[in-house]
């Protein structure tokens, strides 16, 4: 059976994914002093710790076969597979950089680090991966369906909001995990090596972190309305619109990178304030 273009596009995206994510997983369990994986436990409930992380990796999957479900009944499969696949290498490398970069001393402080996943993408647990895509479609169909008339930049705005002030409830629970864990020296779902002295913070987490989810989701909402505009597909043809929107993406992870920079040293001033701290 001869497949059409946008089932080859889908097709070719989910083997090159794939073998990324195989060949990652291999890496950090196998070898984990490539990356130099911390030596931490995670807040592990179920035993053997196998179960755990595949029922959250199939939880995770399942939710996200919804989600894309539902945007290719919005978007058509091209566009559906576009922003899947795109969100998870955006927000995958975006996060990665700020890992590595931190942990290889190529930025002036240590940022974060996951401490559980069964599957992985470079150093990000997949199932991190579609949970942002979850909350980046759901945010930015949100308010595209409520702001109908409005432009690119305002629904990308919009669909950032949406997803910081999800984040408000996120962090602070999942980096205290650990108390629910069946190891007693469990820690959170991941962990802040930021030096508090060193960063304003809200609800014990730094604030770059919420600057962060919102240029994330804000500017790959803008990436993929801008450069996979419906109208503009049928102008310069499947093919261009999609080599475009993957070009365009280190422009935009480099600018996004660029103002969380800008952002945690902007509140200098401010560091070491805990802006209502929780309790650990």
């Amino acid at each position: 059976m001869k497949l059409n273009y946008n089932k080859k596009y889908f097709l070719i995206s989910t083997i090159i994914l794939t073998i990324v994510i195989v060949l990652s997983t291999i890496a950090h369990h196998i070898f984990p002093w490539i990356m130099r994986v911390p030596d931490a436990i995670g807040p592990y409930t179920i035993e053997p710790i196998w179960i755990d992380l595949l029922t959250l990796d199939l939880g995770s999957l399942i939710i996200s076969i919804l989600v894309f479900y539902h945007s290719v009944k919005a978007d058509g499969l091209l566009k559906a597979v576009s922003f899947l696949y795109g969100s998870i290498i955006f927000t995958g490398l975006e996060e990665c950089f700020w890992i590595l970069s931190g942990r290889f001393g190529l930025i002036p402080f240590e940022t974060y680090f996951f401490t559980k996943g069964g599957m992985w993408f470079i150093e990000i647990p997949v199932f991190t991966c579609l949970g942002w895509y979850i909350i980046a479609w759901c945010s930015f169909y949100i308010s595209r369906i409520i702001f109908t008339k409005k432009g690119y930049l305002f629904h990308a705005s919009i669909a950032g909001i949406f997803a910081v002030s999800f984040d408000f409830f996120i962090d602070p629970v999942m980096v205290n995990l650990g108390s629910t864990s069946i190891y007693k020296n469990a820690v959170g779902l991941w962990v802040w090596l930021t030096d508090p002295a060193q960063c304003f913070r809200i609800f014990s987490i730094p604030f770059y972190n919420f600057v962060g989810w919102f240029l994330v989701i804000s500017i790959y909402a803008l990436l993929y309305e801008y450069a996979l505009d419906t109208k503009r597909i049928e102008r310069i043809g499947k093919t261009k619109a999609i080599l475009e929107f993957y070009g365009l993406m280190p422009i935009f992870l480099a600018i996004t990178v660029g103002l969380i920079m800008v952002a945690f040293f902007a509140t200098t001033p401010l560091f070491g304030i805990n802006l209502m701290p929780i309790p650990p």
